[in-house]
């Protein structure tokens, strides 16, 4: 595919570490060896992590899920001490084999509790009250997803919520960590507004994460996954296309895809049916045609100037989500003016 003015090399800017968090961790001697058993892998985190243990102190609301990601099963719960509403996110036991469970389990319970950010949902702990495995609490979103909230609140700015979910993936990015399921879905909206980043089923380090990706694995996400991620392959970059993995920039191409359902309020490619028509359109390099509902300067400066440069053919063309920051805080500064003159 020959990329077109939507998607040509930007100039980068200078990356600015000192933003909004302190130099990352080293996380690449995280505890969790693929030689060490499995079982010892997760008792040594939950030890660890004991001070999140809220075994005892939640109750489920109801028996059915409320809703669920790629990933797990969300229900309604309560902690028991205050009556505070709480979600309870179960991994699907069924679709992972038993170590990998474990050690994944392990490897979110070690990130997460480690992660502080208002773009991101806090973890507040974990329980063993519900089955063999840890399940996850957090608090309850009553606003459901993004996409749920722009629907019901139709004067809801998109810009807002597109910078607050920019701003929570650069702080992960910053972290060396990739998100590698950013969509609508996966990110919630609390009572006031902010939009926070959830379901880190498949995030992993980058150290960690390179890794070929399965059909299983990309399941239901095939319209947020990068050209690159669908089959897509560049001349000069062909060799490494080879091996699917998650990387920062696809969770860029992600993020253009989320704004777009902002913009939208529909998924991408919804003209689209099957995975395999939108496997096949992306790995060819059919991008998403320009929205015939944009309203106003706003969304037309975030489809031209936010979405399209995140979907370049060529991984490093496309920004950084520190420069995807500056460009929306640049358009929140510039409408922000503009509106005051009028």
């Amino acid at each position: 595919m020959a990329d077109d003015k939507r998607t040509q090399p930007r100039r980068r800017r200078p990356r600015d570490e000192s933003a909004d968090d302190s130099y990352p961790p080293n996380y690449t001697t995280l505890p969790v060896d693929e030689r060490r058993d499995p079982n010892q892998v997760l008792t040594d985190m939950l030890t660890r992590l004991s001070c999140l243990d809220l075994s005892g102190r939640v109750t489920k609301i109801g028996t059915h899920a409320k809703s669920g990601g790629s990933y797990s099963d969300i229900f309604h719960g309560r902690l028991l001490s205050n009556g505070k509403l709480v979600a309870i996110r179960e991994l699907r036991a069924h679709i992972f084999p038993e170590a990998e469970l474990k050690k994944s389990i392990a490897l979110e319970l070690r990130i997460w509790s480690d992660l502080e950010h208002p773009n991101v949902l806090p973890l507040l702990g974990f329980t063993l009250d519900f089955g063999p495995h840890p399940v996850f609490v957090t608090e309850w979103m009553s606003n459901g997803t993004v996409l749920d909230y722009v629907k019901a609140n139709p004067a809801a700015s998109v810009l807002q919520l597109s910078i607050g979910i920019a701003a929570g993936l650069r702080y992960l990015h910053k972290r060396e960590i990739v998100h590698a399921d950013v969509k609508s879905s996966n990110v919630l909206v609390s009572p006031t507004g902010v939009p926070s980043l959830i379901d880190f089923g498949l995030s992993r380090l980058l150290v960690i994460s390179q890794v070929i990706m399965s059909t299983r694995e990309a399941g239901g996400t095939f319209r947020w996954m990068a050209h690159e991620l669908c089959g897509g392959r560049t001349p000069e970059h062909w060799r490494e296309s080879l091996r699917t993995v998650a990387t920062k920039e696809s969770d860029v191409w992600a993020y253009g895809m989320t704004v777009l359902e902002l913009l939208t309020k529909s998924y991408p490619y919804s003209h689209l049916k099957t995975d395999f028509q939108v496997f096949s359109a992306i790995g060819k390099g059919s991008l998403p045609p320009k929205p015939s509902n944009l309203m106003g300067p706003e969304e037309i400066a975030l489809w031209q100037d936010i979405c399209s440069p995140c979907w370049s053919s060529t991984a490093s063309h496309r920004p950084t989500m520190s420069e995807l920051l500056k460009d929306l805080h640049d358009l929140e500064h510039s409408i922000g003016l503009k509106r005051k003159h009028k």
